[in-house]
């Protein structure tokens, strides 16, 4: 009855204009006609190539099936398809939500199919050119020859054009198809020209379009918004919404389609839980949830189904845990046992059976997303081998293109002639292998989506222009990570893949596998790792990216155990090298160091066992015998017991069979140093490369060159490594973008790397002509700096560290640092070098604490001392003064140098020296005044603020007499013009008259006046500002500078591909080659480039201060107040004019939780600063006595966005209130960054406080120094996730 009932429903549906009597027959076709409800349209169009007509889907079976499955809206839009295509001849355009493309897809396929009209495909993405619209240019017999691409073939052969994603392309490549869809006229490059029959008739010339030809496309758009396509173009299409299916429809579809195993309560449930999804699923989507929870009703709930097909709200998957029962599965039978150093599990074994029990429902690809390292890779090989079938392995970057997944371009080494050769994934379609799709979360968007009708209908449409079905047993397992703060799961793939989440396996499992792994590592020492690894797990972070770098994955605790189980008093060593703690954010580290601690693992004054290999037992036992000895480094390196203990840790990683390790360092601390003078004491040749900003993943592997009119590609030497066995250093790796170096990890974790002239580096089964085997001595070593400022690269290691052995190279020890100074330095007295290795230990020492960003190093030092070994005479502050003549400009930062060299005597920045260094030689030098002092005045300004030296003309010169400027004599105020300066000498000054100097001063008064009157402050108020300012003045000049560091990077141009002009693209050679015109490559803003990952929206950053009466009370115990005040006016200095930031202040106090002060439309000239302080002190000074500190903290969390920094200032004098640990708990919201600071106390309340608060989320600050370093790390680690 339930089901008769919803038939009776669909038949007095109505829709669109169309009166329901139309489809009483549907859909049918007689006597050479075919008839949609009442449109009835004779001899349709009928090709020559029935291999260019799409089947029809494998669920219908004809047209009958047809017309009884379909929902009246489907049979609506197919009666208007032919309408438009065959009745009026009008091309036509799809439109809806991208949540619906694939249901428009079949929708298309579906009318070519039932109308058999023959049809050419192109899916649009952002790298279509004008060359995939009109012809290709091949080179063949040493000439050109154009081959002509899909809408030139569709036109000449009147076939129906279909066009995917309109909305995808770049601006302004689609117009070079408006003339054709007007008038049907194209020239193309050949010269000949395509013209409609018309013309055709009437001149007898050109290539006649066929009466036949149409274009149909398909688009995109979101809900609240139009169309965005060209004006000219959109006009040139008939447009149609495709809204989703009723639920009521799709009830009774499902209904039609469903095998009756599914009781109607539970078909029910399902539709209507697709129905809820905001903007519509596709139907085809729901019929495989039906079809998927039909054939495991008993192992899973509905909403299980549909989480495995992406039909949700917030984009759940299927996994493990929502697994009744253990899944069965029917059709695949394992063939043999696990592959070797494979351990299978519970939970592996279930991923395998989702895997499996998806493409049993008839899926053709199946995504695994997890994160980092826990086994998906393995998982997906293993199954091919448990299977007994040889899969194709595929890793992507974000630098491949739609095309270069299914084909890559070359020359013929032969004949010269261009070729296309097959990529893993079409070889794989082709011949019905099991593929390996690894890193689909690097792919943009709009690349992935070219895969559509591959996975979705099996239509493989290739850029040669040819086309096939792929196999039935073709099987693709994609592999990529969880989406971050922007997902790369759009609405269009959610619909393309089943999907399936792998969590890291579970704390037996995890123990089971490396007891297995590593039998003899001992039972005690598992135990604190896999313990440190739960600790781990349970910390609060504000981000997917740094959650990751703080965990132990399965690879990570890999690394750990084959070590430890070797030498395992040496855990906590082993462990800091893993996670970098060195080198992570002070937070970040304080977190893990606690957790360590926890654990029983030991990190301090750690004793080595004696009984353990020495340095030279190690490299006696890896020692080779070089067949090219030019290859094997030969540095100066002075032994030292520093490096030497560096030098252990990597060859004792090599020697367990470490094939990637990841040597991480400051500059100058000997990296390179200690890698080549291991390699020369093993005998090692090595390969070298460095690596920068240009690097691409086709320069890292292949060098392609022209020669004879063919492209050559010389190996690399990481190909050359490979095959020879030796060790590739990748040097500056961190310099490169992260996806060039990751694509290392295909070739370290699986043994494979596809090079881009089709042939392949492999170490397994896999054999052919285009297989080059992997020499079993083969390593590869990462040199690489820490990620952060001052450094310039990429967070290297937080991408890759779990794929390495990781070690790190510490700053050098005072012993081997001397040791290393003496070696330079025979000429140079030893107290000097003792005097230079404090000095440099003092740097070190400001450097890690945080007052120092610059990292002096080894390398300085050994610069110094030999100037001062070969040029005694220029003493010791003129060989310092080269190091440090790069910071003389930074007032804030040579005052405190000034004060490290100082304190070992060493005055470098004392006057006379300072006068001499600075204005001889730095600046512009002395100056001579060309005139005599005379009377004070502004000056002329000059509107090219073009450098004036000692004249009496111009505002802002230098060295002058009598205007405004600086190193001058008698102007009225200093004006600085961004100039080099030039001084004059103490005599010349006291040249100027007393006259002058008085006349001077009052200048110098009217200017200030006029100036505290612009900003409405009085001279007591500007003293008072002033006096506060100066107290934080050096800060202040440090957090500009690391936020100046991020404005950068967000402003750091990236390489736009496909221009016309521009550096030749190596990666499109052939196609220049070829002749084609969009192979270059340029660098352009972040603007200009859509999805650039450094481009962001401005941060919101909120300043939440206690201003309750507490501050004003104990101001004079602590001077918590004080410390308030310089805080907030540090953070306003910063923050002032920097777009990048939307700044608030909000106050709350016993009165309220919500006192705004400022917000970003604020204007925060000094005068406005002063006020909102003033306002902060009378609320402290008049408020009633309370505490609103928790519901401030819970108000600003709770109103937050998505990345929003919120920095509480508060005192501790909480336990008056009650106010508990677990009161504070909405500090550890994963959504925005939120930091609590307390600035007073009483006793030991606040430090009690913070070590109770997770996840060092709350400091305290006792001295007014203090706060600005912790303000400035809050703000610098937020802003670096």
């Amino acid at each position: 009855m339930m089901l008769t009932r919803f038939h009776r429903r669909r038949r007095v549906f109505a829709f669109a204009d169309v009166p329901i009597r139309c489809f009483r027959k549907s859909i049918s076709t007689l006597d050479n006609s075919v008839t949609i409800g009442d449109l009835k349209v004779d001899h349709p169009p009928r090709g020559n190539s029935p291999h260019l007509i799409p089947n029809l889907p494998l669920r219908l079976g004809g047209f009958h099936e047809v017309s009884a499955s379909l929902p009246p809206c489907h049979l609506s839009h197919l009666r208007w398809m032919m309408q438009k295509d065959l009745v009026l001849g009008q091309d036509f355009l799809l439109l809806g939500t991208p949540n619906l493309a694939r249901e428009r897809r079949h929708l298309m396929l579906l009318y070519a199919s039932l109308l058999g009209r023959e049809i050419e495909w192109i899916s649009i993405t952002r790298d279509t050119s004008e060359a995939d619209l009109k012809q290709r240019k091949e080179v063949s017999n040493n000439g050109t020859r154009y081959v002509n691409q899909a809408p030139v073939r569709a036109a000449l052969n009147g076939r129906l054009l279909i066009l995917d994603g309109l909305e995808k392309a770049e601006r302004n490549v689609l117009p070079t198809l408006n003339n054709l869809l007007e008038n049907r006229e194209l020239p193309l490059d050949d010269g000949s020209m395509l013209v409609s029959p018309d013309v055709y008739d009437t001149h007898k010339m050109g290539l006649s379009v066929h009466p036949d030809f149409r274009v149909a496309a398909l688009a995109s758009l979101s809900v609240g918004e139009s169309a965005t396509l060209d004006p000219p173009l959109r006009s040139r299409f008939q447009a149609r919404l495709a809204s989703a299916v009723d639920v009521g429809d799709m009830l009774v579809d499902a209904s039609a389609r469903s095998s009756g195993k599914l009781d109607t309560n539970t078909l029910k449930d399902l539709v209507q839980m697709a129905g809820e999804v905001p903007n519509g699923v596709s139907l085809e989507a729901v019929h495989d949830a039906v079809q998927y929870l039909e054939r495991h009703h008993q192992s899973m709930v509905p909403r299980a189904a549909l989480n495995a097909h992406g039909i949700n709200i917030h984009g759940e998957m299927i996994g493990v845990g929502d697994m009744l029962t253990p899944i069965e599965v029917d059709g695949y039978e394992s063939k043999r046992g696990s592959m070797p150093n494979f351990v299978e599990t519970e939970t592996t074994k279930a991923v395998q059976n989702l895997i499996l029990a998806g493409f049993e429902s008839g899926k053709r690809a199946v995504a695994v997303i997890g994160p980092k390292g826990c086994y998906k890779s393995a998982v997906a090989r293993n199954l091919a081998h448990c299977l007994d079938e040889r899969c194709e392995l595929m890793s992507v970057n974000p630098d491949i293109t739609a095309r270069d997944l299914l084909m890559t371009r070359s020359i013929d080494t032969e004949s010269g002639d261009t070729t296309w050769r097959e990529t893993p994934l079409s070889r794989a379609a082709r011949t019905g292998k099991l593929l390996i799709l690894d890193g689909i979360d690097k792919l943009r968007p709009d690349t992935l989506t070219s895969l559509a009708l591959l996975i979705e209908q099996g239509l493989v449409v290739l850029p040669d222009g040819s086309r096939f079905q792929a196999s039935d047993r073709f099987r693709c397992i994609a592999i990529g990570h969880p989406p971050t703060e922007k997902s790369w799961i759009s609405p269009e793939i959610r619909s393309m893949f089943h999907w399936i989440e792998a969590t890291p396996l579970p704390s037996n499992e995890l123990r089971a596998v490396l007891t297995q792994m590593f039998p003899a590592l001992k039972r005690k020492v598992l135990n604190k790792i896999l313990s440190l690894q739960e600790n781990l797990d349970e910390i609060t972070v504000d981000s997917v990216a740094e959650k990751e770098s703080l965990q132990l994955s399965l690879r990570k605790l890999k690394h750990i155990c084959r070590r430890v189980e070797q030498r395992p008093s040496e855990l906590g060593h082993i462990v800091h090298n893993t996670l970098m703690t060195s080198f992570l954010p002070d937070w970040e580290r304080g977190i893990v160091e606690k957790c360590i601690s926890r654990c029983g693992i030991v990190t301090k004054n750690e004793k080595r066992n004696p009984s353990h290999d020495s340095l030279n037992d190690l490299l006696e036992l890896c020692k080779r015998t070089p067949s090219d000895p030019l290859l094997v480094p030969a540095p100066r390196f002075e032994e030292n017991p520093g490096q030497s203990i560096v030098m252990r840790d990597i060859l004792e990683a090599h020697s367990v069979g470490e094939k990637a390790l990841l040597i991480c360092g400051y500059q100058g601390v000997g990296k390179n140093k200690i890698v080549d003078y291991l390699l020369q004491q093993l005998n090692c040749e090595r390969e070298y490369l460095q690596l920068h900003r240009d690097t691409t993943v086709g320069s890292l592997m292949l060098t392609p060159s022209v020669e004879d009119g063919r492209v050559v590609y010389d190996d690399s030497p990481l190909v050359r490594a490979a095959v020879k066995g030796r060790i590739l250093v990748l040097d500056e790796a961190d310099k490169a973008d992260q996806h060039v170096v990751a694509l290392l990890k295909g070739l370290i974790e699986d043994g494979q790397l596809l090079l881009p002239d089709g042939r392949m580096l492999s170490d397994g089964e896999n054999t052919g002509p285009d297989i080059i085997s992997i020499h079993k001595d083969f390593s590869i070593w990462v040199l690489t700096n820490p990620a952060g400022y001052p450094f310039h690269g990429n967070d290297l290691s937080r991408e890759m560290a779990d794929v390495f052995s990781c070690h790190e190279v510490p700053a050098m020890d005072m012993v081997s640092h001397k040791r290393i100074l003496t070696s330079y330095g025979d000429n140079v007295h030893p107290r000097v070098i003792d005097n230079i290795v404090k000095i440099w230990e003092t740097l070190r020492v400001a450097h890690q604490k945080g007052t120092m960003t610059y990292p002096f190093s080894v390398r300085e030092s050994v610069n110094v001392i030999k100037h001062m070994n070969e040029f005694p005479g220029d003493g010791i502050e003129d060989a310092i003064d080269n190091v440090i003549a790069f910071d003389r400009l930074d007032k804030a930062l040579s005052n405190h140098l000034n004060d490290i060299f100082g304190g070992h005597g060493i005055h470098i920045f004392s006057e006379e020296y300072a006068t001499e260094k600075k204005f001889g030689r730095m600046e512009g030098g002395i100056s001579t005044p060309k005139t005599r002092a005379s009377s004070p005045k502004h000056g002329k300004t000059d509107p090219n603020n073009a450098p004036h030296v000692g004249g009496n003309t111009w505002a802002g010169g230098t060295g002058g007499s009598d205007t405004a400027g600086l190193g001058g004599r008698g102007g009225p105020y200093r004006l600085d013009s961004g100039h080099p300066i030039h001084q004059i000498s103490d005599e010349m000054k006291a040249e100027v008259s007393e006259e002058a100097k008085k006349r001077a001063k009052e200048m110098a008064a009217e200017a200030l006046d006029k100036k505290l009157k612009e900003l409405d402050m009085g001279k007591l108020d500007w003293k008072r500002y002033n006096k506060l300012r100066n107290q934080v003045e050096e800060q202040i000049t440090q957090l500009k500078s690391h936020l100046k560091d991020l404005k950068k990077r967000s402003e750091e141009r990236v390489w736009m591909k496909n221009q016309t002009t521009g550096e030749l693209d190596e990666s499109r050679i052939v196609d220049a080659l070829a002749g084609e015109r969009d192979v270059f490559k340029r660098r352009g803003n972040p603007n200009d480039a859509n999805d650039n990952p450094l481009h962001t929206d401005p941060v919101t950053i909120k300043l939440i201060v206690d201003i309750s009466a507490s501050m004003y009370r104990f101001n004079g115990y602590d001077q918590r107040l004080e410390r308030l005040l310089e805080a907030t006016l540090m953070m306003m200095e910063s923050m002032h004019g920097d777009k990048r930031f939307r700044f608030h202040i909000v106050g709350h106090n016993g009165s309220s939780a919500k006192i705004p002060l400022i917000n970003p439309e604020t204007e925060l000239d000094e005068a406005t600063q002063l006020r909102v302080l003033e306002c902060m002190v009378a609320n402290t000074q008049y408020t009633y006595a309370g505490d609103n500190t928790v519901e401030a903290i819970s108000l600003a969390v709770e109103e937050a966005t998505k990345g929003e920094l919120i920095i509480i200032i508060s005192d501790a004098n909480l336990e008056r209130y009650d106010i508990t640990v677990d009161d504070l708990s909405p500090l550890q919201a994963q959504n925005v960054h939120a930091h609590l600071i307390f600035i007073g106390s009483l006793g030991d309340e606040a430090a009690d406080l913070a070590n109770c608060i997770p996840n060092e989320r709350a400091q305290v600050c006792s001295q007014s120094s203090q706060l600005p370093l912790i303000l400035k790390k809050i703000v610098t680690n937020a802003l670096r996730q």
